[in-house]
């Protein structure tokens, strides 16, 4: 028997296909090769806060950021330069500070130094990053240099620099800038962070950060400033 496929016309109607009533798929833009590596660093970040560093694969990192193994050896030439790469962002996460030292206010540089460096740094999110390092440095001293220099001694410089600026200007008194900074950032982490990390005490609010910052920078320049001649 067939069947009368006629419309109103009285044309016969062709029989249109099961999915052509569906919607179509929406247009998805494929990842640049900037934002592919960005989200690849961020899937590897968010495996590691998780699950710890041992639990970092590619597998497990291609199901979060999608992408293939071929895109992770392009970027980053394997999971080694991934995690080397992701340790320079934690670095920058951690000690983001370059801006620091521009205004010339020697009390200002070091108090938004400061500032930045607890806020950041003895965040739960920035404490947790600094175990990923920590635990990773046990099978890779290399990966733990590479953090050392893009991180706490990229900013032990920077801070240097600023306090060499104020020693041209005669404002302090001091032989060794960059240990002075050494010096300097040891007294901000103090026994606080530890004990952030430990878990002994609560997280610091905006009051508390504001008067260790404020009492640290006091005692660094009161012990710094330029001795009176009697």
């Amino acid at each position: 028997m067939r069947h009368n496929l006629k419309g109103k016309s009285g044309r016969e109607d062709t029989p249109k296909p099961p999915h052509a009533a569906a919607s179509k798929t929406p247009f998805v833009r494929r990842l640049n090769r900037d934002e592919r590596r960005a989200a690849l660093l961020a899937a590897a970040m968010e495996v590691s806060l998780e699950q710890g560093i041992d639990a970092i694969s590619l597998d497990a990192i291609i199901r979060r950021a999608g992408g293939s193994r071929r895109c992770i050896y392009t970027a980053f030439g394997g999971k080694a330069g991934l995690l080397v790469a992701m340790e320079v962002e934690i670095a920058k996460e951690i000690l983001s500070i370059d801006e620091v030292g521009k205004s010339g206010d020697l009390s200002a540089a070091l108090t938004q130094f400061a500032h930045n460096l607890v806020t950041v740094l003895m965040s739960a999110r920035g404490i947790a990053l600094s175990r990923i390092i920590m635990q990773d440095a046990l099978s890779s001293p290399e990966r733990a240099k590479t953090f050392f220099e893009q991180g706490p001694g990229k900013g032990a410089r920077l801070l240097a620099e600023i306090l060499e600026t104020a020693r041209a200007r005669g404002e302090i008194e001091v032989d060794d800038c960059l240990a002075a900074a050494h010096a300097f950032i040891g007294m901000v982490r103090g026994n606080l962070y530890l004990e952030l990390a430990l878990r002994l005490r609560a997280p610091l609010d905006e009051e508390e950060v504001k008067t260790h910052v404020n009492r640290t920078v006091d005692l660094f320049l009161n012990g710094l400033r330029p001795k009176r001649q009697a």
